[in-house]
């Protein structure tokens, strides 16, 4: 009984997803900058009567909203993403990732006086950039989470699977100066090693099996006749676990750090984003939301793949059991994300459709978890292994 009425709530009030869905998309905000839609949606959970907290772990527009049915229960949480991408708006989609996560809260809400436990709603900004989860994550804002639900929107609906996890690297190098014109002999030219630095890499590369190790010069110096003392790049290590992430960052730190002092430079070597882990779904989470979303559409979730994209979300499944879900929001074949004909597939009533359906099967797998003691303790010991 408990799983109709959630999804006569969400389908009673989808007014409000649609509003959220228009509104991010008629005004997309970028990364760290999404003062109206983290506004927007506080305001919204604040009528739906939970409580919220903005401007959290150091995140101006990050938010938790939260309601808790004062009855002992498992906490489930549900991600909204708001950032868009510059130019192009909504192009990943996000704006129907915040109304899905909206309507699942809600609609899950409507029924945990009856069953106990607490419904949180992470706001989480700049995932396209400064994967503001990581901060989420090293507060120990998940500590007291059961389950993490989330879904987002592609070209085709698709299980929760595995993402790479990313280290981004920044070298400087630091050497001393001179006019092209005079003697070399004191001179350190650190455009030179970055160079050389920089074609190492490539040579590594081939000794890293799917070494997926890409980077770009961002500084080389500011006129030709001056021989830089000053010079650096930037790097994007992916690999599938913590492990060969934290081993291939080492091998290319180690090849630059050992070409520069072959040069006679110094490298100052940093991590100038968070690192990012690779997702780990939970499968026995995973199942349940695939027969609850499949009961509601004609889509059908296909095994997942390996992305070799990067999200943050995978920093959230390596500390709390997590699912992130694709859900198809055009034809087969359809634009893809980070497209611009994207953004406008997210308006479409197809998409409409499936971001109900989707928020549906989201609020009803929270209610699992929560309702059945036995599922709960085979996903913590999925979790555990």
């Amino acid at each position: 009984m408990g799983k109709r009425e959630i999804e006569k709530y969400i389908l009673k009030n989808k007014e409000n997803m649609y509003r959220i869905r228009k509104e991010l998309f008629e005004n997309p905000e970028i990364g760290l900058k999404e003062n109206m839609a983290s506004e927007l949606l506080a305001a919204m959970f604040r009528e739906e009567g939970f409580s919220v907290i903005k401007g959290i772990y150091g995140l101006e527009t990050g938010f938790r909203a939260e309601y808790a049915s004062g009855r002992p229960g498992p906490s489930i949480a549900f991600i909204c993403e708001y950032d868009a991408l510059p130019e192009i708006g909504h192009a990943c989609g996000h704006n129907i990732i915040a109304a899905m996560s909206y309507g699942a809260a809600c609609g899950l809400k409507s029924v945990l006086d009856d069953i106990g436990g607490r419904v949180v709603v992470f706001g989480t900004p700049d995932e396209e950039r400064t994967s503001g989860k990581v901060n989420f994550v090293e507060a120990h804002a998940f500590d007291n989470i059961d389950a993490v639900i989330m879904c987002h929107p592609c070209t085709e609906s698709e299980e929760s699977g595995t993402t790479l996890g990313l280290g981004a690297l920044q070298f400087e190098f630091r050497g001393i100066s001179a006019h092209a014109a005079l003697p070399k002999e004191d001179c350190r030219n650190a455009l030179d090693a970055l160079v050389m630095s920089y074609l190492n890499i490539n040579n590594l590369k081939q000794y890293i099996p799917g070494a997926n190790i890409y980077g770009i010069i961002d500084n080389g110096g500011s006129r030709p006749n001056i021989i830089p003392d000053y010079a650096s790049m930037k790097y994007y290590i992916r690999a599938a676990s913590k492990k060969k992430l934290q081993e291939y960052m080492d091998r290319v730190a180690g090849c630059v750090r050992h070409t520069a002092r072959a040069s006679g430079v110094s490298v100052d070597v940093t991590e100038f984003e968070n690192r990012v882990e690779g997702l780990v779904t939970n499968h026995t989470l995973s199942d349940v939301f695939k027969e609850n979303y499949e009961k509601l559409t004609t889509l059908r979730l296909k095994k997942p793949e390996t992305y070799a994209a990067t999200s943050d979300i995978g920093n959230v499944s390596n500390v709390v059991p997590t699912i992130h879900s694709w859900i198809g929001i055009t034809s087969a074949g359809g634009p893809a994300l980070h497209n611009p004909e994207f953004t406008d597939a997210t308006m479409t009533d197809f998409a409409a459709g499936e971001m109900l359906s989707a928020a549906v099967a989201m609020a009803q797998t929270g209610y699992q978890v929560i309702t059945e003691p036995e599922l709960l303790q085979k996903i913590r010991l999925e979790f555990e292994k």
